[in-house]
């Protein structure tokens, strides 16, 4: 099969060719060739430099999606290809749930625009009496709650009014994008469990829920200038939702 490649944005350029090549070696198990091009074809093809290609590499290979074989070049693990959720690449939620075998929809449940509280304040650098917006989405894996997302920003960063209307079919990430110039490179996550009481004091679509306990990932999101512009939460019914990691040892 021939590679489709297209020139690369200009913004975050080194995490969109990661990402580009995450969803490449995603689909090489089709073609039963599980070999990449070399550095220098997918600098050109991409139309980034080599610098910018080896560093999607490295992170790629400390992931263990790929395997570098000297003398013989760069493949993808097959390991990796054998995992339908990867923890470690972040995908967008329907396509998650599409990648764990079931049909994916989302109903925006709220859209909160209140003062930011103290620790909100600090963590996003904002004065006393900035207002932040909250969104609150839940995703349905045929038809059953699987995950519930919320996220947190301030209102200064985009030049909009955000409503629910508004928000059906955009993603965060669209609308910080195209209203407010900025894009999220990166997240760092925390994960907890929580029980069925605490998760409906938490957030609103809680009570829809049918499990009994909650994967929960705390993310703190940074722009391109490694800014933190974003707080989220996500509630993960494992039933449906199953993450893999596959790790590098260095032992």
């Amino acid at each position: 099969m021939s590679m489709e490649i297209y020139p690369m944005s200009k913004v975050n350029l080194s995490s969109s060719v990661k990402n580009y090549l995450y969803q490449y070696i995603r689909s090489l198990e089709q073609t039963g060739n599980m070999k990449l091009p070399p550095e220098s074809e997918l600098s050109l093809k991409l139309g980034v430099s080599r610098v910018t290609v080896r560093r999607a590499l490295d992170e790629l290979e400390n992931e263990g999606i790929i395997l570098r074989i000297q003398g013989r070049g760069t493949f993808a693990n097959p390991e990796a290809l054998n995992i339908q959720v990867n923890l470690m690449p972040g995908e967008e939620f329907s396509r998650l749930i599409e990648n764990c075998g079931y049909r994916a929809s989302v109903e925006v449940k709220a859209v909160r625009r209140k003062e930011a509280d103290l620790e909100t304040r600090k963590l996003l650098g904002l004065e006393s009496g900035e207002e932040i917006y909250e969104v609150e989405k839940l995703y349905f894996a045929d038809g059953h709650p699987a995950i519930i997302s919320v996220d947190c920003f301030a209102c200064g960063l985009i030049g909009i009014d955000l409503t629910c209307e508004f928000m059906a079919g955009r993603s965060i990430f669209e609308v910080l994008h195209q209203y407010g110039g900025c894009f999220i490179a990166r997240d760092k996550i925390s994960m907890e469990t929580m029980n069925r009481a605490e998760m409906e004091k938490s957030v609103v679509s809680g009570k829809e829920m049918e499990c009994d306990s909650i994967l929960v990932f705390r993310g703190k999101n940074y722009n391109q200038e490694n800014k933190l512009v974003m707080l989220d939460r996500e509630f993960y019914d494992t039933r449906y939702i199953q993450f893999s990691l596959l790790r590098v040892k260095n032992v």
